[in-house]
């Protein structure tokens, strides 16, 4: 079909709106291109360039016969399945941030927030750190030219007008989303422990040393302490990372298997 035919085809125009519908879903709630800083209207310029991109894979659908409202649910589901395949990626990072926010608290950082441009709240300022080296590996390792491939991918797996959320694809979903913590867990494990056996000892020398004031010296020791572990542990929070993310992109072929029947 030539492009000034394609122009006049509104079965292909719905279609081409309908790809943009899912491709704005997952490019405005993943992380990085869903970010604050990154412009709407620079968002919606990628959707546009990405749908002309895929469009001509996607089989073009009919809508003759299609009343008002099976096409507002039509357009509901695309949105749905784009928003849930970049809030799976989000949920990746808001795990990391909230194990930042833990480690902040514990090495006394509990009050020393500044704003997060992704997301526009108060974080802690270790958590910040964590999410900065967190984006510069996603980019490092492609994680962005695997979202946009996940996107393609979606159109073959979950074709338009198909769409299967039954109970299985809504507690796979929640397990994702009770991943935040594990992910969590799994970051801060290093930072974590040391902090924790850091307050043992201290405890124990405020026993054994009751003359020695352990807010006064406790303080700078396990901001020390925290900041050393949180440097020697970059390596490993790469690997965990890197691991969390591809783990990532077989939920996401999952959950498309699943809304695809």
């Amino acid at each position: 079909m030539g492009s000034i035919e394609s122009l006049l085809n509104v079965d292909y125009l719905i279609t081409f709106f309908l790809v943009i519908i899912r491709i704005s879903g997952i490019l405005f709630t993943a992380p990085v291109f869903g970010s604050g800083v990154v412009d709407l209207r620079l968002r919606l310029f990628f959707s546009i360039i990405i749908g002309l991109l895929i469009v001509s894979n996607v089989p073009i659908l009919s809508f003759q016969n299609v009343s008002t409202v099976l096409f507002i649910l039509i357009v509901l589901k695309e949105l749905l399945i784009g928003v849930a395949t970049g809030l799976l990626a989000r949920f990746i990072f808001t795990g990391v941030q909230f194990g930042g926010q833990l480690i902040g608290f514990q090495m006394g950082f509990g009050v020393v927030n500044i704003l997060d441009p992704q997301t526009n709240t108060q974080v802690s300022i270790i958590a910040q750190f964590q999410n900065i080296i967190m984006i510069l590996i996603f980019l490092a390792i492609g994680g962005h030219r695997l979202i946009i491939k996940a996107v393609a991918y979606s159109f073959n797996t979950v074709p338009l007008g198909l769409f299967v959320f039954d109970s299985k694809s809504y507690f796979f979903l929640v397990s994702e989303f009770g991943s935040i913590f594990l992910t969590a867990i799994k970051i801060i494990a290093p930072v974590f422990v040391t902090l924790l056996l850091l307050h043992v000892v201290m405890g124990i020398m405020a026993r054994l040393v009751p003359q020695m004031n352990i807010l006064i010296v406790g303080f700078p020791v396990q901001i020390a302490f925290g900041l050393v572990v949180l440097l020697l542990s970059l390596t490993y929070f790469y690997t965990v990372f890197e691991k969390i993310l591809y783990q990532y992109f077989k939920s996401i072929d999952q959950l498309f298997r699943m809304l695809g029947g």
